[in-house]
């Protein structure tokens, strides 16, 4: 099965969510990036291309290392992983994740790790696919999600995130979920995007 794990498999990815209606979505949450950058699951660096041309470098994170694609962007690449990220806190001005983290064991601890290494202010912008919001295609996404969470090496395809991000601490400045281009489209078609942030101050509440 290695043939399928390191060739086929990330072939097919690369041909899926790299279609033009998807780099389109990539570039469009990317005009927001700005100040420290930190890119989550970089892979081949799809995105590197995709940022604003004021962004000059990045740091990223993979947990497992690829030779990037060209660009102009100076990238500081590190062998990590989601879960753990070796950074300071309040390190970075943006984080970005694309189609990361539907694919994390816990998202949960993820999403803490991300809101630590933000400064506050700081702003994580992604794009994720996810459940769809029609009852009947959902259902399908949640009697389907173990089989495909095989096949695809730990994605998952009926997560919904919003809660969870929520949950963390983050302010929601933008949220959205729309349908797209991503075959098998009753399974993967819905795509979430959205910018975040870490609030300046933790809200003080009267007990």
């Amino acid at each position: 099965m290695y043939w399928y794990r390191d060739k086929i498999f990330p072939m097919m990815m690369k041909k899926n969510i790299g279609k033009k209606s998807i780099l389109e979505l990539r570039k469009k949450i990317l005009s927001d990036a700005k100040g420290e950058i930190l890119e989550i699951g970089i892979g081949e660096g799809t995105n590197l291309t995709l940022y604003p041309e004021h962004v000059d470098q990045i740091t990223a994170v993979d947990n497992y290392i690829r030779k990037l694609d060209s660009s102009n962007i100076n990238v500081n690449l590190v062998f990590a992983s989601a879960d753990f990220l070796p950074f300071n806190d309040n390190s970075f001005d943006t984080v970005v994740s694309t189609f990361v983290l539907c694919s994390v064991e816990n998202l949960n601890k993820v999403l803490a790790e991300i809101y630590r290494v933000l400064k506050p202010g700081g702003q994580f912008i992604f794009l994720e696919h996810g459940k769809a919001k029609g009852k009947l295609t959902s259902m399908i996404q949640n009697m389907f999600n173990p089989f495909y969470n095989i096949f695809a090496y730990g994605c998952n395809i009926n997560r919904q995130y919003k809660y969870e991000i929520v949950q963390c601490g983050f302010k929601l400045l933008k949220f959205e979920c729309e349908k797209a281009d991503i075959y098998p489209r009753v399974l993967t078609g819905y795509v979430y995007t959205g910018n975040v942030n870490k609030p300046e101050k933790m809200e003080k509440f009267d007990g």
